[in-house]
């Protein structure tokens, strides 16, 4: 009987969220859908600093990658914008593929609109040193 009940309210609460379909691009397990939002937010966030033609090529080197190695790798990036620091992935080809990208980046941040934004946040604040 509470498992009838249970199944309801998720029943409910998933109807509530709908349409499901349209906003997960028509993946309808939960699963699906978890494993790949992180990696697509965070591709999203890495796209700020490219320009359109990088933003295809990179799309093209990590279409076959798994939705959360995507995502570390564009995390990886990530971090390598915000602090300059470089990480050694334990994959070969991911590694050059990062190498690929880390250049590609320092090629089409200059060229776009917010980057005179961020050299006026680093004069203004400077660097900050992260403490462990």
């Amino acid at each position: 009987m509470e498992t009838d009940f249970f199944d309801d309210d998720l029943g409910k609460v998933m109807q509530y969220l709908a349409p499901w379909k349209e906003k997960t691009n028509d993946e309808e397990s939960i699963g699906s859908w978890e494993t790949s939002m992180a990696s697509k937010m965070m591709v999203k966030l890495l796209e700020l600093w490219l320009t359109e033609d990088s933003r295809e090529r990179i799309e093209q080197m990590l279409e076959y990658y798994h939705p959360l190695d995507r995502a570390a790798m564009a995390y990886a990036l990530v971090v390598y914008v915000m602090t300059g620091t470089k990480m050694i992935l334990k994959n070969g080809a991911a590694n050059q593929h990062y190498r690929t990208i880390c250049k590609m980046l320092r090629e089409d941040m200059p060229q776009l609109m917010f980057a005179n934004h961020m050299k006026y946040m680093l004069r203004t604040y400077g660097p900050k040193e992260i403490k462990h």
